[in-house]
């Protein structure tokens, strides 16, 4: 049971290593792609305090001020943040789908 004996050799690790990375290598380079840009706007970006958004004292929710500041000073951040849910929403659906076979 316990004398079975295991050899390899370097280039049979090499091989089987890259075997494993092959169909994976694009989705690992995407996945540190959008982990990158999501590091970068979040370091990078000016994120305004409650005081800085435009006041209206006729609506005591601020929707407006909201939007415009969203549409305005924060439109990168907001346009990453749509791509980032629209790829998840993607493969929620794809990982859902299945493989067919049901």
């Amino acid at each position: 049971m316990l004398n079975k004996e295991f050899s390899f050799t370097i280039m049979g690790v090499i091989t089987s290593v890259y075997n494993f990375f092959k169909g994976r290598l694009l989705a690992m380079i995407l996945a540190l792609l959008f982990l990158s840009i999501m590091l970068v706007s979040v370091a990078f970006t000016n994120w305004p305090a409650i005081d800085q958004l435009p006041q209206n004292m006729a609506d005591q929710s601020n929707i407006e001020g909201i939007g415009l500041l969203i549409f305005t000073d924060l439109v990168v951040p907001f346009e990453i943040l749509s791509i980032i849910l629209l790829s998840a929403l993607m493969g929620a659906i794809y990982m859902a789908k299945g493989d067919g076979d049901e």
